[in-house]
C-alpha cells in the first residue's frame, strides 16, 4: 500500500493586523531575511574554500583567528588578526560602540574559527575562575554553559545594535560506535563541544556545507588546418578544482535552509565572488516562493 501526503491550497492572511500590533511590529505573510542579513554557520574540512567563499561578502569584518584570509583571492571582506580574548574584547567593544552610535563601518561579523575562538574563550574563563579545565569547572556541564553563555552574550549585544554574523567551523574525523549495529563508525563532526555546535547551528539562518572535488577539464588549443582555417581541437584533459556549497547538511532540520523550499540543495560556486552565485539563487528561489504560495 502506498501512501500520499495530504496537500491544502492556502491563501496570504487576509484578515487585518490590529493597528496597534502592527505599530509593535507584527505583520504576515511570505518575509525571509534578505540575503544580506541571514546568520550563517559555515563548516567543512581544512582548506576546502570556507573562508574563500565567506570573504567574497561585501560590507562585512573576519575576525581572523586563525590568520587563514591572508591569502584568498579577490577578497571584498575586511579582516582584523584576533591573537587572544583581550583583542577579542576590544574589537567587539568597538563595534558595539559603532552600532550604538548608529556608525556602523560593516554590516556582517564573522568568526573564524568557532574552534579557536572557543580556545580563547575557554583560556580566558579558566583564568577568571582559577582553574585548569574550565570543562570541568561545577557540576553538570557548568563550564560548558560558561563558554556559550559568553559567546553568544556578545553575538546578542552586537545583534541589538543592527549587525549580522557568520561563524566558521571546522570539521574532523572521529570514531563513535553505531547505537543499532553497535560496531565502530568513521564518521565527520563538528571539531568543537557538541553542545556548542548544535546552539549555533539552531541559531542560524543557513548550515552551508562547503567542500572542493578534483574535475577533469578537458582542453583545447587552436590549431590553423589546411582548408578548414583556425579552429579549436582537442589537446588532452586537466584535473582542476571545483567548489560547492551543499544546503543540505544534514538528515533532520538542522540541515534545512528555512523557509526557502525551492533553492537548490547544492551548486558550484566559483572560487572568487562565491557570494554573489550564493546570492542570485537565495533571491531567486525566494521570488519563486512569493509566487507558488501567493505572498
Amino acid at each position: 500500500m502506498t501512501t500520499q501526503n495530504n496537500t491544502v491550497d492556502t491563501k496570504p492572511n487576509e484578515v487585518p493586523i490590529p493597528a496597534e500590533w502592527a505599530a509593535l511590529g507584527a505583520c504576515t505573510g511570505y518575509a525571509p531575511r534578505a540575503a544580506e542579513d541571514l546568520r550563517l554557520c559555515v563548516i567543512g574540512p581544512s582548506n576546502e574554500g570556507k573562508t574563500t567563499w565567506l570573504s567574497s561578502i561585501p560590507n562585512h569584518l573576519i575576525l581572523d583567528f586563525e590568520q587563514g584570509a591572508t591569502a584568498v583571492p579577490g577578497g571584498k571582506a575586511v579582516r582584523i588578526r584576533v591573537e587572544n580574548y583581550n583583542q577579542f574584547d576590544t574589537y567587539i567593544n568597538k563595534l558595539l560602540e559603532e552600532g550604538k552610535a548608529g556608525q556602523r563601518k560593516f554590516k556582517r561579523i564573522t568568526l573564524d574559527s568557532g574552534d579557536e575562538l572557543v580556545d580563547i574563550v575557554a583560556a580566558q574563563l579558566e583564568e577568571e575562575k582559577h582553574c585548569e579545565d574550565i570543562t570541568e569547572y561545577g557540576s553538570k556541564g557548568s563550564g560548558f554553559k560558561l563558554i556559550r553563555d559568553r559567546i553568544f552574550g556578545k553575538l546578542r549585544r552586537l545583534e541589538d545594535v543592527g549587525y549580522t554574523w557568520s561563524i566558521v567551523m571546522h570539521l574532523s574525523t572521529k570514531t563513535e560506535t553505531d547505537p543499532v549495529t553497535h560496531k565502530e563508525r568513521t564518521v565527520m563532526r563538528e571539531s568543537i563541544y557538541p553542545s556548542l555546535a548544535k546552539k549555533f547551528i539552531n541559531k542560524c539562518d543557513f548550515k552551508l556545507l562547503m567542500f572542493c572535488l578534483p574535475q577533469s577539464v578537458e582542453m583545447k588549443i587552436k590549431k590553423n588546418i589546411p582548408g578548414r582555417g583556425v579552429i579549436e581541437v582537442p589537446a588532452g584533459t586537466k584535473t582542476v578544482l571545483k567548489y560547492f556549497v551543499n544546503c543540505r547538511t544534514m538528515e533532520d532540520k538542522e540541515g534545512k535552509s528555512r523557509g526557502v523550499p525551492t533553492l537548490e540543495g547544492r551548486f558550484e560556486v566559483p572560487l572568487v565572488d562565491g557570494w554573489k552565485e550564493f546570492e542570485s539563487r537565495y533571491n531567486k528561489a525566494v521570488e519563486e516562493t512569493k509566487q507558488k504560495y501567493g505572498a
